[in-house]
């Protein structure tokens, strides 16, 4: 593929030609339930026409994709099965995503990269409120 017609599918068209996705699921320490991310992984499914493999890793369980074409991938059902991914992590995680369209075998393929992770500071008020605070002074004071 040309450089020239690659630029045109990424920057002007913004159309790419297949997407994939890898996404992570960590260990819920507040749930013993694997249910709801058993849920997700089977709406991925869907959203990639079966064209998945799950793996099992040390820190949980990760799924990638292969890719699929797009005149058959819904991003709209898939950016809602990410939603639902956040649900499930919303107490303990934040979700990070990237995506990245970059041409791979000649075709310009949008890959998603979805992890969720804990965050460095408490999400709520309460939890902060517990913790000492120290006043610092203006240099004014």
């Amino acid at each position: 593929m040309s450089i020239v017609k690659q630029l045109w599918k990424r920057y002007v068209s913004n159309r790419p030609e297949q997407y994939q996705a890898y996404v992570a699921f960590p260990p819920r320490t507040d749930q013993p339930s694997i249910g709801d991310v058993h849920d997700r992984i089977e709406e991925l499914e869907r959203c990639f026409e079966g064209r998945l493999d799950v793996y099992a890793k040390s820190n949980g369980i990760a799924v990638a994709t292969d890719r699929v074409p797009a005149e058959r991938f819904d991003v709209d059902a898939f950016e809602s099965v990410l939603k639902r991914i956040e649900d499930v992590y919303a107490a303990t995680h934040r979700l990070a995503q990237v995506e990245k369209c970059r041409p791979i075998d000649g075709r310009l393929v949008t890959s998603y990269v979805v992890v969720p992770v804990r965050p460095l500071f408490p999400r709520d008020a309460t939890a902060r409120s517990n913790r000492p605070t120290e006043r610092v002074s203006t240099p004014l004071e």
